[in-house]
């Protein structure tokens, strides 16, 4: 979206998706790692007023909620810091955010702490986060800037350095489709956020591959700065231009939680999904028992390329590292290709330890022994 003129704006479709994924994340990741540490720390580089012009609350007010019921249940400790470039808006956060605090008991808010700072949110945040001890703590940074290539590389980078931090980005291809390629001014932008030039080569790709091949380079930028796993989030603003929320965690269990919020976003937000390995490119609805023809055909092509066959236990592994589907979708995908005879198995009843081959396999031997599994 371009950036407001205005103090607060009305909430379009896309936000309040954005924000319906942000509560059921943070409601599974305050748990977590409130029941494993003493301290977790929640970051905001564009947090906006907390509220929008018909009322509904903003994500800082949305995350405070959360992290209030959080520590009703583990007594332990969070912090927020939140940065706002725009003093009209810090003015309304900060009134937003003590309106939050009210709500609350005090023993509540003794242990959840707000910190709002007026200014640009870099390199500021990260200043405030390593004086603050957050760096190298359970954190969550959210990117949500208003489309640009806002984020630079160097701070990915610098945060993905700790093991336990993770981040969601706003990524807006247009921008950077649309003016770059003739100003040198917005290539440097571009060259900045992604680390290198090799998202320049989106110049030479045909028209209806830009988005996702930016896409693609975005989150390989994620891996490269240090982001072993990412997930990327695709919805249309209110202008009906294509964004990505990307979500970066060295974590297996974060990836795990994080779709798991993504297939519960409410489907009335009209929100689609595309799975990037699926050459039908099927759009998906987002609801928690989907279609998972996608995912058949997906697996169906694993275990096909596979040697000798796969266990579920593997697939698994490959549909949460490598699919949008969740591992708990596997199964019952195992059981309907089985059905239409697109795989065989070694065992009737399908568990983690079924081998899956291709069709025309025939199992022989013992069942293999149970694999070192996700969970």
């Amino acid at each position: 979206m371009a950036v407001p003129k205005e103090p607060t704006w009305p909430r379009d479709p896309h936000t309040a998706a954005k924000h319906d994924l942000l509560r059921k994340y943070l409601a599974a990741w305050a748990p977590i790692l409130l029941s494993r540490h003493e301290i977790a720390t929640y970051a905001e580089g564009f947090s906006g007023p907390g509220v929008y012009k018909a009322g509904e609350p903003g994500s800082p007010v949305i995350a405070h909620g959360v992290f209030a019921g959080a520590l009703q249940r583990h007594p332990k400790r969070l912090r927020m810091f939140l940065m706002e470039k725009d003093p009209r808006r810090v003015e309304e956060l900060r009134r937003q955010m003590a309106r939050a605090q009210e709500r609350q008991t005090n023993y509540v808010n003794q242990r959840l702490s707000v910190h709002i700072d007026e200014g640009e949110f870099h390199p500021a945040l990260l200043q405030r986060l390593r004086a603050s001890g957050s760096l190298g703590q359970p954190l969550f940074v959210l990117l949500d800037s208003y489309g640009g290539p806002d984020i630079p590389y160097s701070l990915l980078r610098e945060l993905a350095v700790h093991d336990r931090t993770e981040v969601m980005v706003t990524f807006v291809p247009s921008f950077l489709t649309r003016f770059a390629e003739k100003r040198e001014g917005h290539r440097q932008q571009g060259d900045t956020a992604f680390g290198g030039q090799e998202w320049q080569a989106v110049f030479k790709q045909p028209s209806t591959e830009k988005f996702s091949f930016l896409r693609d380079q975005y989150r390989d930028c994620l891996h490269r700065a240090g982001f072993k796993y990412t997930l990327h989030f695709e919805m249309m603003d209110e202008g009906g231009r294509l964004l990505y929320l990307i979500f970066g965690t060295k974590n297996d269990k974060g990836l795990e939680k994080m779709k798991d919020a993504m297939w519960g976003v409410d489907p009335n937000h009209g929100v689609r999904y595309r799975d990037p390995k699926d050459p039908d490119q099927q759009e998906l609805e987002l609801e928690w028992d989907p279609d998972t023809a996608p995912l058949r055909r997906i697996l169906r092509e694993h275990v096909v390329a596979s040697s000798g066959g796969l266990t579920v236990t593997q697939l698994k592994r490959f549909t949460l590292l490598e699919t949008v589907y969740r591992p708990a979708q596997v199964i019952r995908a195992i059981r309907k290709l089985r059905e239409a005879e697109a795989v065989a198995t070694d065992t009737v009843r399908v568990s983690d330890k079924t081998l899956v081959l291709p069709p025309q396999a025939r199992p022989t031997g013992p069942t293999p022994p149970e694999q070192d599994g996700l969970w």
